[in-house]
């Protein structure tokens, strides 16, 4: 077993990047469908969530890979719970 330091980033696993690609993908692609929705620009939706509209618009791209806090601020924004946007996040493939 690898020791892990604390407070020091490890790298992800290979393994693991793909899954964490797919998931971030599809919770951008939903928190767009949801702004779309309001019709709310990206600029509307980050000042709501008191983020930068460029992190925003990385998070819909699913370039980003969110804190929770920052998921709860852009539900807010959005006028819903964070369960309620990660709610079409995929099944996870694997251990179980």
């Amino acid at each position: 077993m690898v020791r892990v330091l604390v407070n020091k980033p490890q790298p992800l696993e290979a393994r693991f990047v793909q899954e964490r690609d797919r998931v971030q993908a599809v919770f951008g692609s939903r928190l767009r469908e949801f702004r779309i929705e309001r019709q709310m620009t990206l600029e509307m939706l980050a000042e709501k969530a008191d983020l930068h509209a460029n992190y925003v618009g990385a998070v819909e791209r699913g370039e980003r890979n969110l804190t929770l806090y920052n998921i709860w601020r852009i539900a807010q924004g959005l006028g819903l719970t964070a369960d309620e946007l990660m709610q079409e996040l995929p099944t996870r493939k694997g251990k179980r």
